[in-house]
């Protein structure tokens, strides 16, 4: 898991959660469209892809500045996976760049950040994450981290 990334999103959700947060990604924050144009509280089940969809928690995270290398291409989330040269750079899309960019599982992103647990709001997801980052495993992992450096 990338303990740091996942706790910038703890930190954006609680934003969004409280009103406060703006989008802030070079090319889409403008100042006559600085706040989304959907209600971060409307969750759109019918699609078919679960990404993308009006208040899913990653499309905000590829609209904030905080998440350089994650982004959108059209309505899917996208990064370049670890390790590849620009000139010849894979690019996870969807799930996959969700868990390249995050460091997780396909079956935890799903659960953080899918609609499988039918979520009311965007502070159900918030509450979901802080659970995960306070877990013993969590605090290891974060543990080794700062012993690397």
């Amino acid at each position: 898991m990338h303990i740091e990334r996942l706790a910038l999103m703890l930190e954006m959700l609680e934003e969004l959660a409280s009103g406060r947060w703006q989008v802030s990604r070079k090319g889409y924050a403008g100042s006559s469209h600085r706040r989304p144009s959907f209600l971060p509280d409307v969750w759109v089940t019918s699609m078919d892809d679960p990404l993308g969809h009006a208040a899913c928690a990653i499309g905000f995270a590829c609209l904030d500045a905080r998440f350089e290398g994650l982004y959108l291409d059209g309505l899917e989330p996208c990064t370049r996976i670890a390790g590849t040269v620009r000139a010849h750079a894979r690019l996870a899309r969807g799930w996959e760049a969700v868990c390249a960019y995050f460091g997780l599982s396909e079956p935890l992103a799903r659960e953080l950040f899918g609609p499988d647990r039918s979520p009311g709001s965007i502070a159900n997801v918030r509450d979901w994450l802080r659970a995960l980052l306070h877990t013993p495993a969590a605090n290891a992992n974060t543990a080794r981290h700062a012993h690397c450096g």
